[in-house]
């Protein structure tokens, strides 16, 4: 009886986990081009500032110690160091910079707040942690770039620097704005990946092209971020 009783909890387990995977390959997009197609053959110049480097490897060492995505509201904007949104992955590399974005985006929006259209109360908890508020943010004080990708063009790829900001349209089903870091690494056409967190925690992986709605804003922060 024990053994039978053992057979049917793992089948149910089994089934569980498969239905599980079935529904994160369905609901999160699917890189169209592997991570292991990284490589050499298109030549780009990595004209990425000492910044630019500093805050990918910020963001690089997120990896592996964000594993989890959650929405929720936190008081003080104390996020769980293991967790967060798409632009949490973007303070923390800042934050590692000398630039508190949390700050800044707050006062901006105390300052400016007809700029602000999403915000009816400001929450300097929240406000730096959403993607249509950076969005108008970096659009004011950042230097905006080209939005297009084109595979394979040593000239449009060099506009694509480690450290680059991205941020990209609501998703079709979801309604989800997303933002991401550029990474230093890139495919082998010269399209580099990106570092970010759309569900499993922060990543580093092919998205730039992949990602399923249009790009609407790239972002340089070097005239941005004053350090000390």
């Amino acid at each position: 009886m024990k053994k039978v009783l053992y057979l049917i909890a793992l089948f149910i387990s089994i089934g569980i986990f498969a239905l599980a995977w079935n529904y994160s390959r369905n609901r999160l997009p699917t890189p169209e081009t592997p991570f292991a197609s990284i490589g050499p053959e298109t030549k780009i110049v990595d004209a990425s500032s000492d910044l630019g480097k500093s805050i990918i490897a910020s963001a690089r060492n997120q990896i592996g110690v964000v594993i989890k995505y959650d929405t929720a509201y936190f008081a003080d904007a104390l996020v769980p160091p293991d967790s967060g949104v798409c632009a949490d992955v973007v303070w923390r590399a800042l934050k590692d910079n000398g630039y508190d974005l949390r700050t800044e985006v707050d006062n901006d929006i105390k300052n400016n707040p007809n700029d602000y259209p999403n915000v009816d109360q400001p929450d300097n908890a929240i406000d730096f942690r959403r993607v249509k508020n950076l969005k108008v943010f970096f659009d004011k004080y950042a230097k905006s770039l080209t939005l297009d990708v084109i595979s394979g063009s040593i000239e449009n790829l060099s506009y694509w620097q480690a450290g680059d900001l991205v941020t990209f349209a609501p998703l079709p089903e979801s309604g989800l704005t997303h933002i991401a870091i550029v990474s230093d690494k890139r495919r082998r056409d010269g399209v580099p990946l990106l570092i970010h967190n759309y569900g499993r925690g922060t990543v580093e992986d092919d998205y730039l092209t992949n990602w399923p709605s249009e790009i609407t804003g790239h972002y340089r922060l070097d005239k941005l971020i004053k350090k000390d």
